[in-house]
C-alpha cells in the first residue's frame, strides 16, 4: 500500500506564523493562560491577542499541553483526510507533556499509523524540522527515511536565549537551573543555552540584555556550520532587534541570516521582550 504521509507539529514552533505551501503539515495548539482566560486557536488569532493581554495583565502566563482527547481528534481527523501514516514532531518532552499524550493517543487511535520523535527543541529549530519533514513526505520519502533526517537534524542544530526579566521562567520551572540565576534584583541578564536534552538552562549571567545577547551569539560563532542558517526569533520588533540583526549578518556574512516569531507559548516563559538565536543545518535534508 502506498503510504500518504502527514506531518503534525504543535504551536511551539510558531509554524502558525509561518506562510508554507504544505497541505500535509498539520499543527495542534498548546494553550496559553493568563488566570482564568485561555489563549488558543492560534492558527485564526495567531500571537496577537495573547501578546496584547500579556502586556497589559500582571498575572504570571502558564501554558498547557493538549490533552489526549484533542490529540486523538487531530489523529482521527489526518486518517479521515486520506493519510495513511502521521509523523508527530512536538516540542521536547522535558518541557511538555505534549509528548506523552501523543503516545497516550497513539495507543487508542485506528487505522493510521502514527510514530512520534522526541525532537528535543522547540521554537524555530522545530519549526523548520517539520517543514524538512513535510517537503520530503510531499516529494515521496518514506516515513522510515523521514525519520532518519530528523534524527539527524537533532544533532545539527544550537539556540540561545536572553531575556530582560526572569520573573516567568524561574515562577514556571522551565529553567533547569533557575536557583543559580535568581538574578533580577540585580539587573543581571542571563544566557540561556536549549541543550541538546531538551532543556533550558542558565550557563551565564552578563550586566546588559545586548551584552547577553553579544554573548550568545559568541557561542553561535563557534558552533554553526559553515552551511547552517543562522535564526533570530523574537515577539515584537525592537531596538534591540535591529542590534543583533545587525551583529548577527556581520558575525554572519556568508550565510542566511533568518527572522522568525517567537510562538506564544515560549513568550509566555520569557516575556514579550525575550530573543532567542540559533542555528539548523538542513542544508543535506
Amino acid at each position: 500500500m502506498t503510504q500518504k504521509i502527514a506531518i503534525l507539529t504543535d504551536s511551539s514552533s510558531a509554524i502558525y506564523s509561518h506562510p508554507h505551501p504544505y497541505n500535509n503539515l498539520f499543527m495542534i495548539d498548546l494553550p496559553c493562560f493568563l488566570g482564568e482566560e485561555i489563549f488558543t486557536n492560534f492558527a485564526i488569532h495567531q500571537n496577537k491577542d495573547f501578546f496584547e493581554a500579556l502586556e497589559s495583565s500582571p498575572l504570571v502566563p502558564k501554558t498547557s499541553q493538549p490533552s489526549v482527547g484533542e490529540m486523538l481528534v487531530q489523529y482521527k481527523a489526518i486518517r479521515d483526510a486520506g493519510y495513511t501514516d502521521l509523523i508527530v514532531l512536538p516540542i521536547s518532552q522535558e518541557l511538555s507533556g505534549t509528548y506523552q499524550n501523543a503516545h497516550l493517543a497513539k495507543d487508542i487511535v485506528k487505522g493510521i499509523n502514527v510514530t512520534i520523535i522526541d525532537t528535543l527543541t522547540t521554537s524555530s529549530i522545530l519549526l523548520e524540522m517539520a517543514l524538512v519533514a513535510a517537503r520530503l513526505a510531499t516529494n515521496g520519502v518514506s516515513v522510515d527515511e523521514i525519520v532518519k533526517t530528523i534524527a539527524d537534524l537533532k544533532t545539527k542544530w544550537s539556540y540561545y536565549l536572553s531575556v530582560s526579566d526572569l520573573t516567568a521562567l524561574v515562577k514556571n520551572g522551565r529553567l533547569s537551573n533557575a536557583k543559580s540565576f535568581v538574578a533580577n534584583i540585580f539587573h543581571i541578564k542571563p544566557v540561556i543555552k536549549f541543550t541538546k536534552d531538551g532543556k533550558l538552562v542558565g550557563i551565564q549571567n552578563v550586566r546588559t540584555f545586548r551584552k547577553a545577547l553579544k554573548t550568545a551569539v559568541d557561542y553561535l560563532i563557534q558552533e554553526a556550520t559553515p552551511r547552517a542558517t543562522i535564526h533570530l526569533t523574537y515577539a515584537k520588533e525592537s531596538s534591540d532587534v535591529n542590534f543583533i540583526y545587525d551583529f548577527l549578518q556581520n558575525a554572519f556574512p556568508h550565510q542566511p541570516v533568518k527572522k522568525f516569531p517567537l510562538p506564544a507559548t515560549i513568550v509566555a516563559h520569557v516575556g514579550i521582550g525575550g530573543i532567542g538565536i540559533g542555528y539548523l543545518d538542513s542544508s543535506e535534508s
